[in-house]
């Protein structure tokens, strides 16, 4: 210990430097440096960050969070400083007692496993469409697919904030925290001034809206805390801390989690093999690879650790992950073991100040491993790990190949309110790049279902991911059904493992639903790009068997990208466009070209279909639309929306509590309702539910602009309220 004076128990004015906690050999594996401090140094000083001292043990770690009077967090103790010094304590990680007693004992009641359980259906939902995104890309780097979205959008449905800012806030937080560790003060303060701001346009909405006890943000607006009511600028220092201390941590955690299965693979088959093994695996890597390399203090008092005096105002960082890997506490605490038993670790602090947040960090990591496991066969490390620097420890680049899970399923079954049967693939062929058709029959010779044109079918897949696809076939012939399925390159994973059936292979299947249907007209304008051509096919099949007139213009990059190319080229209605010629066509002028008795019915790709829209729009002409995925901002709150709200099933006369975060058709689950979903994103119209009474937040992709506007039908899925109380008929 250089600089020390481990006799005379007098604090030294500049102590000399043990450590640097910026120094490479720190980043990705710092178990080498921790030993070294535990064992020689355990009272480290580091001139980072204006200096401050380090705990490594755990005994002095556990003893230091315990005595709060001793070492505060009440006096701006963030190493670095993450807000800057004109922002007020974020409580009530930076309060002491009494004030922190009472802030906890109103934000406990949100943090407990009952709580958080009501909104784990959207959490699974999350984690699904994250991994499958990884899933059907194959090779990626994990933590930009995955770990870095998967927190803060759980952040966000926990705290009733709009998933559609989620990336952005997360960017946000990123620079601060870098900004910070850079000692860049212009950019972490434009970074956090420009989060508060956000924050602050948050409460003034939630302000509008009524009081709910069930609302985390509504209950600090509204209840008072150690006999007064809360600031806006308190409010903001918590949302503050939630949205950074949240993300973060549990972002370095996933991907350490992810690291080690990947290079563990007896560790990976056994989760897969023992699920029940799987809450005690995460509670030992927290502990080996806590993602939180500290909390800081500051001393109120002269106060000996280990021989060494820290004096009076001195920074203190409470070493959790050093402490977790002290073999004086844990043996062999270097080597994971899934079967230690106890591990009491402290990943999430200890003491009064424990996270708060612990029970939905736990419940976010739970949730990612098994639908990780359940959507691959395997994944593993393709390149090199890159590290976060300080103040989290975990990957901050990670590349994976993940494996589609193998599609094997057997028996017919009803469950969740749907009709299900297991199918057969006849066939499996391709009918353009990365596009594959599948025959699918029943039992020989069972007739299926009728179906009209325009019906989809949904395909339940491992994990229950369920992934819906237009039927392309008539619904003359019900000996079979047909879809084609483009391998998306950025999808959510379905069509990745969908690609993987071949002939002889079964997977479940739910009977058709139309959302799409084709109504009576005099004539007809078919617009589809891509694989949008699906739906379409079975319509062009109806409408000249009824010999009613009809045009379509199929757009797409190149021949071998346009799927069924040659049946449609065999009618002289059909006007195909390749962009790889001739440019994107003018949609207004086809718009324009559209006989005024046409019905307009169009399928395709995001872009086309909002591009077609709005020129369908300048011309006052409708379109039926089916879209793939949400439209653009499409799932944004509306201002006045309400996140938490009640509705009342008319027909099963049961009220019901939407709480934030929740969707209507997850309240309804919990009192056991089954409101039928498929998508969860406001696209399939599956959930299409009748509104009797009410105004609804419209958020569904799906609903023309007169039905959203007639209130009348609403996308259970998805949409939320503008009045207190809605009345829908289930």
């Amino acid at each position: 210990m250089k600089g020390k004076s481990m006799s005379t128990g007098r604090p030294i004015s500049h102590p000399s430097e043990d450590w640097d906690p910026l120094a490479p050999d720190n980043h990705g594996d710092p178990r080498a440096v921790y030993t070294r401090l535990r064992d020689e140094c355990p009272v480290a000083w580091s001139d980072r960050f204006d200096g401050f001292y380090s705990l490594t043990r755990f005994k002095d770690v556990t003893e230091a969070a315990l005595d709060w009077h001793t070492f505060t967090s009440a006096q701006k103790t963030p190493i670095p400083d993450a807000t800057t010094p004109d922002r007020p304590p974020r409580a009530p990680a930076e309060v002491d007692p009494p004030f922190h007693t009472a802030y906890r004992d109103l934000l406990n009641r949100f943090f407990t496993p009952e709580y958080i359980r009501r909104i784990e259906p959207v959490i699974r939902r999350t984690a699904r469409d994250l991994i499958g995104r990884c899933v059907s890309l194959g090779e990626v780097d994990a933590v930009a697919s995955f770990t870095f979205y998967m927190p803060i959008q759980v952040q966000c449905i926990f705290l009733g904030i709009s998933v559609e800012d989620a990336e952005r806030i997360k960017i946000t937080i990123n620079r601060i925290i870098d900004a910070g560790a850079a000692g860049d003060a212009a950019t972490h303060k434009a970074a956090n001034d420009e989060m508060y701001e956000y924050i602050y346009r948050v409460l003034e909405s939630r302000k509008k809206t009524p009081y709910d006890p069930n609302d985390i943000i509504s209950a600090m607006i509204h209840e008072e805390v150690g006999g007064r009511r809360l600031t806006d600028d308190d409010i903001a220092g918590t949302i503050r801390l939630f949205l950074q201390a949240g993300h973060g941590t549990t972002t370095n955690m996933l991907g350490s989690i992810i690291r080690h299965l990947a290079t563990t693979p007896s560790d990976q088959k056994r989760l897969r093999t023992e699920p029940k093994v799987i809450p005690q695996a995460i509670e030992e890597l927290l502990r080996v690879w806590t993602p939180v390399r500290l909390v800081g203090r500051k001393t109120t008092r002269d106060v000996e650790i280990e021989g060494r005096v820290v004096p009076k105002g001195s920074r203190v960082g409470l070493m959790v992950s050093a402490a977790n890997l002290d073999d004086r506490k844990f043996e062999n605490a270097d080597q994971i073991d899934f079967d230690r038993k106890p591990n009491p670790h402290i990943a999430f602090g200890f003491g009064p100040h424990r996270c708060v947040g612990a029970s939905l960090a736990r419940e976010q990591l739970r949730i990612a491993v098994e639908e990780l496991l359940s959507m691959t066969d395997d994944f593993e490390l393709t390149g090199d790990t890159e590290w976060s620097t300080w103040t989290h420890l975990g990957p901050s680049k990670l590349p994976v190949r993940f494996i589609p899970r193998s599609v094997d399923l057997t028996g017919s079954v009803i469950r969740a309110g749907y009709n299900e049967l297991v199918m057969n693939v006849v066939t499996a062929s391709p009918v353009a790049d990365r596009i594959n058709e599948l025959e699918l029959r029943a039992n020989q010779d069972a007739e299926l279902p009728e179906w009209t044109a325009g019906a989809h079918i949904d395909l339940v897949l491992p994990g229950d991911l369920i992934r819906s696809y237009s039927l392309v076939n008539g619904p003359s012939d019900r000996s079979h059904w047909r879809i084609a399925v483009l391998r998306e390159e950025n999808g959510r994973g379905g069509s990745a493992m969908i690609h993987t059936l071949k002939a002889g292979d079964r997977v479940r299947v739910r009977w058709p639903s139309t959302n799409f249907a084709l109504e009576d007209a005099e004539s007809y304008h078919f617009f589809a790009s891509g694989i949008g051509i699906t739906p379409i096919l079975p319509m062009i099949a109806e409408a000249t068997e009824r010999g009613v007139p009809w045009r379509l213009d199929y757009v797409g990059r190149t021949p071998s990208q346009l799927a069924y190319l040659d049946q449609v080229t065999d009618y002289e209605e059909t006007h195909v466009h390749l962009t790889s010629e001739s440019g994107r066509p003018d949609l207004d002028s086809l718009v324009a070209a559209t006989e005024e008795r046409a019905a307009i019915y169009a399928c395709g790709s995001q872009s086309f279909a909002t591009g077609l829209e709005a020129a369908a729009s300048r011309a006052g002409r409708d379109v039926h639309a089916e879209w793939f995925a949400p439209k653009p901002g499409a799932r944004q709150g509306a201002s006045g929306s309400r996140e938490a709200f009640a509705v009342h099933l008319e027909r099963s006369n049961i009220d019901v509590s939407v709480q934030p975060g929740q969707s209507i058709i997850d309240a309804c689950a919990e009192i056991g309702v089954t409101i039928p979903g498929a998508c969860f994103e406001g696209t399939c119209g599956t959930c299409l539910t009748s509104v009797l009474k009410g105004t609804p937040d419209h958020r569904d992709s799906f609903l023309s602009a007169k039905e959203q506007a007639s209130n009348k039908l609403m996308a259970a899925c998805v949409s939320k309220s503008m009045t207190d109380s809605l009345v829908i008929d289930w």
